[in-house]
């Protein structure tokens, strides 16, 4: 049976301004909760959760006694985590070591080290364990055995969080993704590629989906418009870009306008649209150029053709 929990994590407020205020995560037993989020706010959360009492927290780039055999390095944490029923033949080959038993740590590859790292976050007895990063520049091997991993602290009824700016690595591995920004945490509708997204009624009935469907590592993800802060056509590929990454989409420019306008969304370009509520000046470069500047986590400029500053000025009433 699942067990729920909701945890409220504490806002992260710097030099006055908010990074991101306090939100809600609800947490079950069997599920990987993956959160999208820049370095410094995974950083932040990884430091809020150390403090956590029932969370474990498992950092990158922790430290490895590289002396040590790996052989001798699983059994010191089997004494480490009062684990006695372990054993350390079963432990490599969870993590795919059992070759390497006999070799020191410092000569490890890069992957090795990173499977060896995760074994903290088997044998810590915590109910939530915090993974920063666990894909990050691993080969394809590596990358499967850690997902292994994933599977086998399921099965322990553990609830895993994954902190990471990688959003296709937290496609593969969570069962549940969330983006955390200066506006909050926010779910992000994403469905296995032979879903459908809309399914007509019987009466053929046309339905109104106010989602913006995009594709990425072979999944959709549905944006609410509010999230999206521009659309870019480059040689007739689409991108819609949310804080700062960008998601192909199938639908045309010109779709996506008739969508998307009575959500304050303005074809600036023939080339862009730019969601207004995320305009934070209008630049004027020369008498005939001129550019939008957005309120995002990075400096992003989206031009503006001179015959659409007439209609933006009505618009914004100016």
């Amino acid at each position: 049976m699942k067990q729920n929990e909701e945890i409220m994590i504490d806002p992260y407020i710097e030099g006055g301004n908010v990074i991101y205020p306090s939100f809600r995560l609800s947490l079950q037993s069997d599920s990987i909760i993956g959160i999208y989020t820049d370095v410094s706010k995974i950083h932040t959360l990884m430091n809020w959760f150390m403090k956590h009492n029932e969370a474990f927290t498992h950092f990158r780039e922790c430290a490895l006694y590289e002396r040590l055999t790996v052989q001798e390095y699983i059994r010191f944490c089997i004494k480490l985590f009062y684990a006695p029923s372990e054993k350390t033949e079963d432990l490599l080959g969870l993590f795919a070591l059992v070759e390497q038993k006999n070799k020191r740590i410092d000569k490890l590859s890069n992957g090795e080290k990173q499977r060896l790292k995760l074994i903290h976050t088997y044998l810590h007895p915590a109910r939530i364990q915090v993974l920063e990063e666990p894909f990050q520049n691993l080969d394809e091997f590596s990358k499967q055995n850690v997902q292994q991993l994933l599977d086998a602290l399921q099965k322990q009824q553990k609830k895993i969080i994954l902190l990471s700016n990688n959003m296709e690595n937290l496609i593969t591995s969570s069962t549940e993704i969330y983006r955390l920004d200066t506006n909050g945490l926010h779910a992000l509708d994403v469905k296995d590629d032979e879903s459908e997204t809309i399914v007509p009624s019987i009466e053929n009935t046309p339905i109104r989906l106010d989602k913006i469907p995009t594709k990425k590592n072979d999944k959709i993800i549905l944006f609410n418009p509010p999230e999206i802060d521009y659309i870019e056509s480059v040689e007739g590929s689409v991108s819609v870009y949310v804080a700062s990454e960008a998601y192909p989409c199938t639908l045309s420019l010109n779709e996506l306008e008739r969508k998307l306008t009575p959500f304050g969304f303005f074809r600036s370009h023939r080339s862009y649209i730019v969601n207004l509520q995320k305009v934070r000046e209008i630049i004027t470069w020369t008498r005939n150029s001129y550019s939008l500047s957005l309120h995002s986590t990075e400096k992003t400029v989206v031009p503006l053709s001179k015959n659409k500053l007439a209609d933006l000025k009505e618009i914004l009433g100016i």
